[in-house]
């Protein structure tokens, strides 16, 4: 990517990245989305337009080039990070998402009247939603594939997001106020209270492994039934018997 007096190595950089979704940004604002060309883009950032197109393929691609990036290093963070506290590590990287966000008001804030205004742009970013909640679910799952860690995991996974996106959006509605890191904290505290409790006690019974069927059956018939039938009531129960 080439920068007004850059060097062949900065060209790709993610300061050139920047300053060019930055001038796109500011052209999508004052001009109008669909008015915008990628000759005008790459004129405004100082490139060429082969450079614009070999790293950026359209106007979609710029205004969400860094939401890619920004996916790709939480995901790598996921991988990295053992599963001692699942809900935590998944909050830990919702702060990141954030802390991109806020960073970049002057591309952030546009961006968001964008993809309010433009239908295709929105279907864009609740691509990009659905993507930060597979990787959540993945990660909270933790190889599982039934049972009720991995309904928690989803449950959490979409509940992190929307705290996420509450926040943000109060921001974004008014930009010029502090950023609400108190109000993001106690968000996610909300949504990981009952749900990262039943993870951990999920992680804790998968690490002495226990399964599904070490679980306690609790059974309470009246004192007037007799072993037999009561044998025959649980095994009908534990799916065992005939029926």
């Amino acid at each position: 990517m080439e920068e007004p007096g850059g060097s062949e190595r900065g060209r790709a950089g993610k300061p050139a990245r920047r300053h060019v979704v930055a001038a796109a940004v500011r052209l999508f604002d004052g001009a109008g989305y669909e008015a915008t060309t990628m000759d005008g883009i790459a004129a405004a950032s100082g490139v060429s337009r082969r450079s614009l197109f070999r790293h950026f393929g359209s106007k979609e691609d710029i205004l969400f080039a860094e939401h890619d990036e920004l996916f790709e290093t939480v995901t790598r963070y996921l991988e990295a990070t053992p599963g001692d506290d699942p809900a935590a590590t998944v909050c830990a990287a919702a702060r990141m998402v954030f802390q991109a966000y806020v960073d970049v008001p002057e591309i952030t804030v546009p961006r968001y009247r964008l993809v309010r205004a433009v239908p295709r742009l929105r279907d864009r970013e609740i691509a990009m939603t659905a993507r930060y909640q597979g990787a959540f679910s993945r990660y909270l799952a933790r190889g599982e594939t039934t049972g009720p860690r991995v309904l928690a995991g989803e449950a959490l996974a979409a509940s992190v997001i929307a705290a996420h996106n509450h926040v943000l959006r109060s921001w974004l509605h008014d930009p010029d106020q502090p950023v609400p890191w108190a109000r993001f904290d106690r968000a996610m505290e909300f949504v990981t209270r009952s749900l990262g409790a039943m993870l951990r006690s999920s992680g804790q019974t998968a690490a002495a492994g226990e399964s599904p069927r070490d679980t306690v059956l609790v059974a309470v018939y009246p004192s007037s039934t007799g072993g037999t039938d009561v044998l025959r009531r649980v095994s009908e129960a534990l799916g065992e018997g005939p029926g």
